[in-house]
């Protein structure tokens, strides 16, 4: 496969080891360990081309701290031109703040695989995970997937292979190099630096913080906000406006994102997916909770 003469240099670099390396295929009943990149295109053809996917980093790599690969999913279920945007504001970030020019990938399907070289760095490996989120969401600029959030050890589909997903919905599928890597790394340290800071501030802000109650009540939560989170947690379907009602005011009680999925699971059409994106929404856009006024014109009582 010619395509992988642009996608295995990702990997082919001083002091990364590209092969065994993990790979897995549609037919090939999991991840297996691929020694070569022959190995490689034997289990791609064993395959199809169908769901063919490569680690970013492997078990070894994340247990030593040894990191070289950002990987950044960009996803808009259901809109991929809207995708498209994001990806091209997320790679007009990257080569104008860190001056080189990532590889990019249609996914076949739903949206983009952005992929950033990093200088092969060594880090405390109880701090890996931490900072590859920290990274992911930086370059970013927020949008990366949630469920790739400090994946270290990922899969990554290979460019020319084809998503099933999107075969079986009678789209082409192909997943396509969309721009090809300059060659340059990025340099982690000025991130690594961000990173403490972003990490020091955090704790500051624990201490000053009050934790909140698990119960949901006895927080100074609004009593009309207060039977909105009962009646979601019983299951019932609330509008779109009283759901927003009941984010904006957790948000702003200094509720965490776990929490607040918490609230909203029993409710029937609950999509993890989507709480997460208004989630993401309110907290990027400094959202203030609805206005007693406001309240009172949307919430059904």
């Amino acid at each position: 496969m010619k395509l992988l003469d642009h996608f295995l240099p990702l990997w082919d670099r001083e002091s990364i080891v590209v092969f065994p390396r993990k790979a897995m295929g549609l037919f090939s009943h999991g991840q297996q360990i691929v020694k070569s990149r022959e190995e490689l295109e034997e289990l791609i053809e064993e395959s199809g081309g169908l769901d063919c996917f490569l680690q970013t980093h492997t078990a070894e790599d994340r247990g030593q701290g040894i990191f070289y690969l950002i990987f950044v999913d960009i996803d808009a279920p259901g809109d991929l031109a809207r995708a498209g945007k994001i990806m091209g504001r997320v790679n007009s970030r990257i080569r104008k703040e860190y001056e080189l020019r990532p590889y990019i990938q249609f996914s076949g399907y739903k949206g983009y695989h952005i992929l950033v070289p990093v200088k092969v760095t060594k880090l405390p490996p109880t701090k890996f995970q931490e900072f590859l989120k920290f990274c992911q969401l930086k370059l970013s600029l927020g949008y990366c997937d949630r469920q790739l959030l400090g994946d270290v050890v990922r899969l990554v589909r290979i460019p020319g292979t084809f998503n099933s997903k999107a075969v079986e919905k009678g789209l082409d599928g192909q997943v396509q190099i969309v721009q090809g890597w300059s060659g340059k790394e990025l340099d982690p340290g000025l991130l690594w630096e961000q990173f403490k800071l972003y990490k020091l501030a955090e704790s500051l802000n624990e201490k000053k913080k009050p934790t909140p109650s698990h119960t949901f009540k006895g927080s100074g939560t609004r009593p009309i906000i207060q039977e909105l989170i009962d009646k979601a947690k019983e299951g019932c379907n609330l509008e779109h406006c009283e759901r927003f009602a009941i984010l904006l005011e957790m948000i702003n009680k200094g509720y965490t994102d776990e929490q607040i999925h918490e609230v909203f699971k029993a409710i029937p059409d609950y999509n993890e997916k989507k709480t997460q994106y208004f989630i993401d929404h309110a907290r990027r856009n400094g959202y203030r909770p609805y206005s007693m006024k406001k309240l009172l014109e949307v919430v059904k009582r």
